[in-house]
């Protein structure tokens, strides 16, 4: 989830990537510093993006760091945010950004979100979605807490506190690369000796959500599992990858190399014509064998 470009990365300020002469020409006619404008226009895309009400409440309590409940318009429900988080700067990716404003050509009616976090991408698709049966998933306990919260008042939404991996294993949460409660990354856990404070989780595997909740199909599988793509995609993929209609997934080459690659592999072997397409941070498959146009 956390971001190296965009709107959320930077704190709240969008880059306009002004060439010097440019910062300098602004700087000596208005007389303000380029952070100010920057702030102006990521002011102006979150007002644009949330109407004026909801962006006024939000960006105050953001500023005042007491964001714990937002509401919008068109969201059924209050979401709720840690003040002080990095569950502000998810939310703007979601909200304002428009990470996952995408028509997949068809109504989703089950849903699997990997990488749920505190659940605002779930909510995004259960109020863009109504009808469909979601499923979300969530490795670390605290994320979780805040999660049941948000998606306490949905009907059709479930949640399970597990990492998603390719087989049955205990998993190890931390904040490997310094970012945050958005960043948090599993790995396989061996019982390592030394290591104290360890947050530990079960893993599940996609068969195993199918297998717990009766699904012969998955139409809708957004990931963003901070480099666990890797083992999702690294075996084990044929009893379920076939059967998925859609996946928005964030790979995370980025931080770890090699994230991609066993991602591709698998759609390759597994879909016979599909389509690709970017979305911001994150790569859209839609398997054509089983969506129609």
């Amino acid at each position: 989830m956390f971001s190296l470009s965009g709107i959320s990365n930077l704190s709240g300020y969008i880059d306009f990537s002004l060439s010097p002469h440019l910062k300098f020409f602004y700087k000596a006619i208005f007389n303000t510093p380029i952070n100010m404008l920057q702030s102006i226009k990521f002011y102006i895309i979150v007002i644009q993006s949330l109407g004026f009400s909801n962006a006024a409440g939000f960006l105050v309590r953001r500023k005042l760091k007491i964001n714990k409940v937002t509401k919008l318009s068109g969201i059924a429900h209050p979401i709720h945010m840690r003040p002080g988080s990095s569950d502000g700067k998810v939310f703007l990716q979601i909200f304002v950004d428009k990470d996952y404003e995408f028509n997949l050509g068809f109504e989703p009616e089950i849903i699997i979100d990997g990488g749920a976090n505190i659940g605002l991408t779930s909510i995004y698709l259960k109020n863009k979605y109504p009808n469909a049966k979601i499923i979300a998933v969530e490795p670390d306990a605290e994320n979780l807490e805040v999660l049941q919260t948000n998606l306490g008042k949905y009907s059709n939404v479930f949640v399970k506190h597990a990492g998603l991996w390719s087989k049955k294993a205990r998993g190890k949460i931390y904040d490997k690369y310094g970012v945050g409660k958005w960043g948090l990354v599993v790995e396989e856990f061996d019982g390592e000796a030394g290591q104290k404070n360890l947050m530990l989780t079960d893993t599940l595997t996609i068969p195993d959500i199918m297998d717990e909740f009766g699904l012969d199909r998955i139409d809708l599988l957004k990931l963003d599992i901070e480099t666990a793509e890797k083992e999702v995609f690294g075996g084990n993929y044929m009893t379920w990858l076939p059967k998925t209609k859609a996946i928005i997934i964030e790979l995370h080459d980025s931080v770890a190399k090699g994230c991609s690659k066993p991602f591709f592999l698998a759609i390759n072997n597994a879909f016979n014509n599909y389509s690709y397409y970017p979305l911001g941070e994150n790569t859209v498959i839609i398997n054509n064998d089983l969506v129609k146009a």
